[in-house]
């Protein structure tokens, strides 16, 4: 049995009704608040949503009489739904296939910003969503994006498929920019002046475009002054003219701004000459000196040396502030090698100086030791100044311990020995304050005459060390302890503590000792008692015993220290 159809198909079937979702180009008969009535050829009219025919400016954009293309959507019992959007985005999307298949660019809308990128419009007729990512919105990162939003921008497509259109502006302006640099290039020599936009800034320089082109800057080259950082100088977006310093490559290319500028050297030698005061900034503080800026460009250094006279510090920062403004002296000018020599302390007399002309050699002082070393004592004698007492300036004796004898903190009595201003160097003595025991005894005695007694100090290999008076030392080789020049181990007889009485023979300044002889004062005193024995024979009543006595006892009171 065949199966009855429905009323519906029926009427279907005596419309000759097309096939669904074909496109049709049809005319419009009337306009109601909901629907749109359109003969498009069939035995009925279609009707399509008034909705449909807003444009993007939100306006009814439909007439009766106007020709539309639509679609057959579906049948709502016999009656034909059509759809403007629908026909549409048909051809809307014809024409996106199209256009990424040639790589062809396309108007897009930004509606809005979305995570990641926007959301944009590429339709002509209908609304047809692409999205916009933001790395793709322009060739370097943009932090004000929300600039875009409403705007008309150029883009290309680079993805389509049914669920996804991703679009990118950042590609297309790639290849306009290639296409320009290469323009650019051809056009460019180095030394030339060119103008150019500044894009970006890092810490060492500025990044300019030059039309397609991108140029740098190195920090160096931005100010014949000292910068900080680029924006110290310049700002993005800044239209500024630069000079071509160099061009490497294809597409390297070193700028200056500063090159555009006189160079400050060029007439250093007629503004600064040595000796002249100046002011100036601190620039930076390091650990062999201070930069003082004395104008952009010009900087001179103070080293370490020529801070301060007398205070000692580790770091300059310890004496001189950054960014303030200092007085200084200029010592050297070298406008070759693009140096100037300052200095700070010399603004002021020299302490030192001043020192030496108040206190001339052998000037007596208190001072306050303080410090004690092997080196000798460190005594403060004006403020800020310290001499030094070496070990062998304290006794006469020889040099002697420091550390044995003296604490730091306690006062002491010195002489000024000498003051060397320009090594800033104080030399002091303690034991000049009294008479040198050493002058004093080659005048007391006299070679070949005086007779003198000592305790022996020390018994050496050759001979042995006499202990007199003054600390003094006296030396007695071992050919000279006897009379007797047959006795050679005299030495052996001889122990620490004994008293020996001996003549002066001479004076080894050297070791400031006083040479002895037993010997010579043993022959000195045989050739008197025969002198005085001869003279006797003229008395018969004086005795060869008498003249010997009397002649030892003068030796006793008047020779024999």
């Amino acid at each position: 049995m065949v199966e009855e159809k429905n009323f519906a198909e029926l009427v279907d079937e005596s419309m000759n009704v097309p096939d669904q979702g074909k496109i049709f180009t049809g005319i419009v008969v009337r306009v109601d608040k909901d629907d749109v009535f359109i003969d498009f050829g069939s035995k009925s009219e279609g009707v399509a949503p008034t909705e449909e025919f807003y444009g993007k400016s939100g306006e009814l954009e439909v007439e009766v009489g106007d020709e539309i293309e639509v679609i057959l959507d579906q049948y709502d019992h016999g009656l034909p739904r059509l759809s403007k959007r629908k026909a549409g985005l048909i051809k809307e999307n014809k024409v996106i296939q199209d256009k990424f298949d040639s790589g062809e660019l396309i108007e897009a809308k930004v509606l809005q910003k979305v995570k990641g990128g926007f959301i944009a419009d590429i339709g002509s007729l209908t609304e047809i969503r692409a999205f916009l990512p933001a790395s793709q919105v322009d060739i370097r990162p943009k932090s004000d994006t929300d600039k875009f939003v409403g705007e008309k921008i150029d883009v290309r497509i680079i993805k389509y498929t049914n669920r996804d259109i991703v679009v990118s502006r950042k590609v297309f302006l790639e290849e306009q920019r290639e296409a320009l640099k290469k323009e650019t290039l051809s056009k460019l020599e180095e030394g030339m002046e060119i103008q150019g936009k500044v894009v970006n800034m890092i810490n060492q320089g500025v990044f300019v475009d030059l039309g397609g082109l991108e140029g740098f800057i190195p920090i160096g080259e931005l100010s014949w002054g000292r910068i900080h950082h680029p924006s110290d100088v310049l700002s993005v977006d800044q239209e500024i003219s630069t000079k071509i310093l160099k061009i490497e490559g294809v597409a390297k290319v070193t700028l200056s701004l500063k090159a555009l500028l006189p160079d400050p050297w060029d007439s250093v030698n007629d503004k600064y000459q040595p000796g002249t005061h100046i002011k100036g900034k601190v620039a930076s503080l390091m650990d062999f000196g201070v930069f003082v800026e004395l104008e952009p460009g010009i900087e001179g250094l103070v080293h370490v040396s020529e801070i301060t006279w007398t205070k000692r510090f580790r770091h300059p920062k310890e004496v001189v502030d950054s960014g303030s403004i200092v007085e200084a002296i200029i010592i050297d000018v070298n406008s070759g090698n693009r140096r100037i020599s300052l200095s700070l302390k010399q603004i002021e007399p020299s302490p030192w100086q001043l020192f030496k002309k108040e206190n001339p050699p052998k000037s007596l002082l208190k001072g306050k030791i303080r410090n004690v070393t092997d080196r000798g004592i460190f005594v403060e004698v004006a403020e800020n100044i310290v001499g030094l007492v070496r070990p062998d300036n304290i006794s006469w004796a020889g040099k002697v311990n420091p550390e044995e004898s003296y604490n730091r903190g306690d006062e002491i009595d010195v002489v000024i020995l000498n003051v060397d201003e320009k090594n800033e160097r104080v030399g002091l003595g303690v034991k000049q304050l009294t008479g040198d025991p050493w002058e004093n005894a080659q005048q007391k005695y006299r070679q070949g005459k005086s007779a003198i007694t000592g305790k022996v100090k020390e018994i050496k290999e050759r001979g042995v060390v006499i202990e007199l008076e003054d600390n003094i030392e006296g030396y007695i080789r071992a050919n000279e302890l006897s009379g007797n020049k047959e006795e050679t181990d005299v030495l052996k007889k001889i122990k620490p503590g004994d008293e020996i009485t001996a003549q002066v023979v001479g004076f080894d300044r050297r070791n400031r000792q006083v040479n002895l002889s037993v010997r010579r004062y043993t022959q000195r005193i045989e050739k008197e008692r025969v002198s005085d024995f001869n003279s006797s024979q003229a008395e018969p009543n004086v005795t060869l015993g008498d003249l010997l006595g009397e002649k030892l006892k003068s030796i006793d009171n008047d020779e024999v220290v």
